[in-house]
């Protein structure tokens, strides 16, 4: 069995951690930039961990895609 460097390791899991974040950038469509971390997304908007919520008729883009 062979085993991985070090810099291997942490690669991966720099890419786990990338993988699971919920970090997003959204542009509003009054061109009002926010970012946050998701909590959760609904039929209706986006929840933000901090308590914010944006319903999607109000997002231009969320990181860069329309």
């Amino acid at each position: 069995m062979n085993m991985i460097t070090a810099k291997e390791r942490e690669r991966l899991q720099n890419q786990m951690k990338r993988d699971e974040s919920k970090i997003v950038n959204i542009v509003l469509q009054n061109a009002q930039q926010v970012a946050g971390e998701i909590e959760k997304a609904t039929h209706q908007g986006i929840y933000m961990t901090d308590g914010r919520y944006y319903g999607y008729e109000d997002i231009k883009e969320i990181n860069g895609a329309l």
